[in-house]
């Protein structure tokens, strides 16, 4: 799957995750984020909502490991 390709579930990922928790994410997390889209959409669907949905998954999972660790 190209570039272009996983642009647009990245960046409503991105904008809905920003709308939900008030912040924006670091570059570190963007990038980690492109890849496991890309990584999703090389091995199981194209799906551009489910690849944004995917994507929200993984920043929900990532914030509460974020959360753990500060326990």
């Amino acid at each position: 799957m190209s570039a272009l390709n996983i642009a647009k579930p990245l960046a409503r990922a991105i904008n809905i995750y920003r709308s939900m928790t008030s912040h924006d994410l670091d570059m570190q997390t963007r990038r980690d984020l492109a890849r496991h889209i890309k990584r999703v959409a090389e091995q199981e669907t194209q799906d551009p909502g489910r690849l944004t949905v995917h994507g929200l998954s993984y920043l929900r999972a990532r914030e509460r490991q974020s959360k753990e660790r500060k326990k």
